[in-house]
């Protein structure tokens, strides 16, 4: 069944690892927005965008939509990485954007296609033992 649940452990505004790594993709895009004159990586920007706006206020409403809506963001917001727009910019800026869309990738398969990965799991077994 797509997607994997109905709303993402029953609340969509949580602090799921997708928001977190969406968000932190987002601080990296913004924070070099102006670094190289008249290149943006404004392909980026809207991939996350849409990636965002599914989760937020899509899934709850329409939950196929939504969580296609997740996965397709994703998928562009990390094909946007092979664009020359992000070759420029030094490796840390790279991983650390790569790194960020990882997290979001983990909790978006995981809500939207119910596989095992590997965030969700030390969640689970180490963290959730530890703050609960």
């Amino acid at each position: 069944m797509f997607p994997a649940e109905r709303i993402p452990d029953g609340a969509l505004m949580a602090p799921h690892h997708f928001l977190i790594g969406v968000l932190a993709a987002l601080v990296v895009v913004l924070l070099v927005w102006n670094d190289r004159g008249g290149i943006e990586p404004a392909y980026s920007l809207a991939a996350l965008t849409v990636a965002l706006f599914a989760w937020v206020f899509v899934w709850r409403y329409y939950p196929v939509t939504g969580a296609a809506g997740v996965l397709a963001g994703l998928s562009l917001a990390s094909f946007a990485v092979y664009r020359p727009v992000w070759r420029g910019y030094p490796w840390r800026v790279q991983a650390g954007y790569a790194l960020a869309l990882a997290v979001a990738w983990d909790d978006g398969l995981s809500h939207a296609l119910g596989i095992w990965t590997p965030l969700d799991w030390f969640w689970r077994v180490w963290l959730g033992h530890v703050i609960i």
